[in-house]
């Protein structure tokens, strides 16, 4: 009996470290992987493509992007005219710039954007919770423990799976309310440039989204089309 029990303790304490070596290197590793491809399909030549690659981790995310056909697109950059109509000045003071407004609602940024970061801390006490249930249950095998311990590792199937992914959207603006004014000609993936090309410089615009969840992960699809002013002269 007591050979019996030592058999089950070594069993027990090779599961933990076993369980343990796993979440470190859930932790350590890659979480997934979002990679994105825009082509400009109507009005350049060659069709110029977009490659984007975005990962993260429990500690930052890396942004690698390469142009395939990258010369009609470039030229298309460097000719085109910013035709955004600017607020005049009242005071007739042109040489001062205009203030910053503070927004009207103060809340309208979600989680002052660091949805990312607090996605990673309940990664983090998931994590811990399930390596201290899967301890206890070992410890303490029960009905209740055993019930404990899916339930953590259900909880952190979800915020892996949904948590984090639609954390990294918040945090880029995909998921932006439509109120916000100066709505993009990207659908919200330009959210942090400096230089925004917004639908009023585009004649006929339209444009389309969607959001898809899928056995492997988040599917984001844009496409909008239009005719672009800031090529025309300005008589035209």
């Amino acid at each position: 009996s007591s050979e019996h029990c030592g058999r089950m303790r070594k069993s027990e304490f090779a599961t933990l470290l076993l369980t343990a070596a796993f979440l470190l290197m859930a932790w350590s590793g890659s979480w997934f992987e979002i990679v994105a491809e825009g082509t400009y399909t109507d009005g350049l030549e060659r069709e110029p493509t977009i490659r984007t690659q975005y990962m993260i981790d429990n500690s930052q995310e890396s942004f690698e992007m390469s142009i395939e056909n990258a010369t009609p697109l470039l030229l298309y950059w460097l000719e085109r005219e910013d035709v955004s109509s600017e607020p005049t000045n009242q005071n007739g003071n042109s040489s001062e710039p205009p203030a910053d407004t503070p927004s009207s609602d103060g809340g309208s940024e979600p989680c002052s954007g660091s949805c990312l970061d607090r996605a990673r801390s309940w990664v983090e006490l998931t994590m811990f919770a399930l390596f201290a249930t899967l301890y206890l249950s070992s410890a303490r095998p029960s009905t209740l423990t055993r019930a404990t311990v899916a339930l953590v590792w259900l909880l952190g199937t979800v915020v892996i799976l949904t948590a984090v992914p639609l954390a990294a959207a918040a945090d880029f603006g995909i998921s932006g309310d439509e109120d916000s004014g100066g709505e993009s000609s990207t659908g919200g993936f330009d959210t942090y440039t400096q230089e925004t090309v917004e639908v009023d410089q585009f004649a006929h615009f339209e444009q389309d989204g969607g959001m898809g969840l899928f056995f492997d992960g988040i599917s984001f699809t844009y496409d909008s089309v239009g005719f672009d002013l800031g090529l025309l002269a300005e008589e035209d």
